[in-house]
């Protein structure tokens, strides 16, 4: 199993770089910033680290569902449903559940989790009907970086 989520991984990776790289060829000084990435990609594939694969991965997410011009990111969707399988429509609903078991849970356990939560306030931050959504995150994030804190100056003691 673990070798076919490797292998998924560095598939998506690559066909995102892969990607970005066609739509941004009128800019050669971002090329080389991808083409470096990509042999990072193959190179951790290489090694096998899985975990690095599974941080790009959820970045790509991240790029594509909030922060990819909406044509742009349309097309990525597309295409990577096609080659890949990836169905980003399955990744939103399952960001949204995780958003939503942390609000029931009130409290983040992850970075990950923390990154989810700051990202869906960016989402939501000027919607005012969203206020009382708005603050029960806000609370998250501030307890979670206080218990982080704590952990630091923990660990700095010892």
């Amino acid at each position: 199993m673990k070798n076919a989520e490797l292998e998924l991984l560095k598939d998506k990776c690559i066909f995102y770089t892969q990607f970005l790289m066609q739509r941004l060829s009128a800019f050669p000084e971002l090329i080389k910033g991808l083409e470096e990435t990509y042999r990072w990609v193959e190179q951790t594939y290489e090694d096998e680290k899985i975990k690095p694969l599974q941080e790009m991965s959820a970045e790509i997410d991240d790029l594509v569902i909030r922060h990819m011009p909406l044509s742009m990111a349309i097309e990525f969707k597309n295409l990577i449903r096609e080659k890949l399988r990836v169905n980003y429509d399955l990744v939103e609903k399952a960001h949204n559940k995780i958003i939503t078991q942390i609000l029931r849970k009130k409290k983040i356990s992850s970075k990950e989790e923390y990154k989810l939560i700051a990202t869906r306030i960016d989402e939501i931050f000027a919607d005012l009907s969203k206020s009382k959504e708005l603050k029960k995150m806000s609370q998250l994030l501030a307890a979670f970086d206080s218990e982080n804190e704590d952990q630091k100056s923990d660990s700095a003691e010892t």
